[in-house]
């Protein structure tokens, strides 16, 4: 795996989720000193689909000119090997433009040897999950934010799955969840820590986000809660005020006062408010 080459997926905007899925496996196979051979059955097996859609998803990525397709031939044999995937960020990547279709370099593209040794659909029987979904681009501007919330508890690992159901982030914003308010707080939360079980799915935050929601709109809904709850703590304090300035009057009038009428808390708030003197108490055997 390189992080430069799965950093530089995760920055590619305008694709179709199933076609940068498919970028994302071969930057996630690229190798730093090496390059990005792994055969087209792996990375169908990797992106969830069959080698017929494959095909189509490399050769789009081939026409906006993210990946250059080079075919390899054994000298000794003269048997096809594994393609070449040059990734756009490459020091060798080509600048010329790629073909719109094939799966070589040669002097012309080769859409007919492609679908001979490429378009069986049967030969792998995973297919593309569908989604319904429209999307604007690979990785949203939410999605973005979302994965730079996230802290160590989604992995390396994890992260590349996740970005599959980014129609969870749609849903979301679409059912009225504030991005700032209620869904970022809540992924910066469950992924404060590493976590034993990797989190695979967004859907795996939708709970306490709504719940974060549906309490922020409560709290903003119902300011006169907050507002008379603060009124009937300052009412009570007026209270207590009150009565020990009255037990302060009764204390100073030089009447009987029972020693079991004052406790130790009342006597100490009497003192600290300065409305007795310990040589009153003292007479009074309190003190």
């Amino acid at each position: 795996m390189s992080h430069k080459a799965t950093n530089w997926a995760f920055q590619q905007r305008g694709l179709k989720p199933a076609t940068w899925r498919v970028l994302a496996m071969l930057a996630d196979r690229h190798n730093p000193d090496n390059g990005c051979f792994p055969s087209q059955q792996q990375v169908a097996v990797d992106a969830e689909m069959s080698v017929s859609s494959l095909n189509d998803h490399l050769a789009k990525l081939e026409e906006m000119g993210l990946i250059k397709r080079v075919r390899r031939i054994n000298p000794e044999t003269r048997k096809q090997m594994s393609t070449r995937y040059i990734l756009g960020f490459e020091s060798d990547f080509p600048q010329e433009p790629p073909p719109k279709i094939g799966d070589g370099n040669g002097p012309k593209p080769s859409p007919k040897n492609g679908d001979s040794r490429l378009r069986n659909s049967e030969t792998n029987t995973v297919r593309e999950p569908v989604n319904t979904t429209q999307r604007v681009g690979a990785a949203s501007e939410a999605e973005t934010a979302c994965l730079e919330a996230c802290g160590p508890g989604l992995s390396e690992s994890a992260r590349r799955q996740i970005v599959a159901t980014g129609h969870v982030i749609d849903g979301w914003l679409k059912a009225g969840l504030d991005l700032q308010a209620d869904v970022l707080p809540i992924i910066r939360q469950r992924t404060a820590t590493e976590r034993s079980n990797p989190i695979r799915t967004w859907d795996y935050f939708t709970n306490a986000i709504r719940h974060a929601h549906t309490q922020r709109k409560r709290q903003a809904e119902n300011p006169k809660i907050a507002e008379n709850s603060n009124a009937l703590s300052a009412g009570v304090a007026l209270d207590a005020d009150a009565q020990l300035r009255r037990l302060a009057g009764w204390i100073n009038s030089g009447g009987f006062v029972p020693t079991s009428s004052i406790n130790n808390v009342k006597r100490d708030a009497l003192l600290a408010a300065g409305l007795v003197t310990r040589e009153r108490l003292r007479e009074l055997q309190i003190y």
